[in-house]
């Protein structure tokens, strides 16, 4: 495995769908993503800051936030879709396109969609759709996040440290979340002492339990939403052998258990968009 790879074949579009209202607790995107509604309404809420947009606006979600999402069916039918955008195509966009950065400027969530803005989408999606090559679908992207940069919208997405070492521990746990992760065997692949690698992390206000989780639920939670595998098939490919452990430790994250997510989406038709 190559620690330091970070995978642009990441970049991926995906549909979501359910019939049923429902909410989603603590949800932490790893890497950046852009959202919109094409039906019903998505709220979003950070602490006591809280916004919902519907299909006139586009979603911005920063990498590392504990979110709050509730997604709101209209005449029984919620659809969205989110594009994540890997570290490296961030990286790669800020050196191109530097720009200073308000840290201290509260977030903002959701943007309305202008007609550049909404023409950039349709293309971005469009490209998607038709499985277009890996350098369009890259190039459109970019173009997407000028037009973001361009009306002063784009540093929520931009402000992740991709040479920390949480984020270089997530993109190693990502490649492969049903591996037997230790910190020992974490710390040797990133070439450091296991005691240097706790220490570090803490350091940076993490730890490796922190992040396992973070990875195998986050990764799981998508897979629900947006595959038709088995919960206990889900459980297996993100670490967890026991499918009643799986349910627990998701249910204790998400406040809602697998299954009953699965009951919201059926019958709403789940769709992956990305390149295989």
């Amino acid at each position: 495995m190559q620690a330091e790879d970070d995978d642009v074949s990441r970049l991926s579009l995906q549909t979501i769908c359910s019939r049923q209202a429902h909410d989603l607790h603590r949800v932490k995107l790893l890497m950046p993503a852009l959202c919109r509604v094409n039906s019903g309404k998505k709220r979003v809420q950070w602490g006591e800051h809280g916004e919902t947009a519907d299909r006139t606006q586009l979603i911005l979600f920063p990498a590392g936030y504990d979110l709050h999402l509730a997604n709101y069916p209209d005449n029984g039918r919620y659809l969205s879709q989110i594009l994540y955008i890997p570290p490296s195509l961030i990286h790669r966009f800020r050196q191109h396109h530097p720009a200073p950065l308000a840290r201290d400027k509260k977030p903002t969530f959701c943007l309305a969609l202008d007609h550049e803005l909404l023409y950039c989408w349709q293309q971005l999606t469009d490209a998607f759709e038709k499985k277009f090559s890996r350098p369009l679908l890259e190039h459109a992207t970019l173009g997407m996040l000028l037009m973001l940069q361009n009306r002063g919208a784009a540093e929520i997405l931009l402000t992740q440290r991709d040479d920390s070492l949480v984020n270089r521990c997530q993109r190693l746990l990502m490649l492969d979340p049903s591996t037997p992760w230790t910190a020992s065997l974490v710390a040797t692949h990133l070439h450091m002492a296991t005691s240097t690698f706790h220490r570090r992390l803490a350091a940076e206000g993490g730890s490796f339990q922190e992040i396992l989780d973070d990875v195998r639920l986050g990764n799981a939670l998508t897979a629900l939403q947006t595959t038709q595998k088995p919960v206990g098939q889900i459980a297996i490919e993100n670490g967890y052998q026991c499918p009643s452990r799986f349910t627990a430790r998701f249910q204790k994250r998400f406040q809602i258990t697998p299954r009953a997510l699965r009951q919201a989406i059926k019958s709403a038709g789940v769709v992956n968009d990305g390149r295989d």
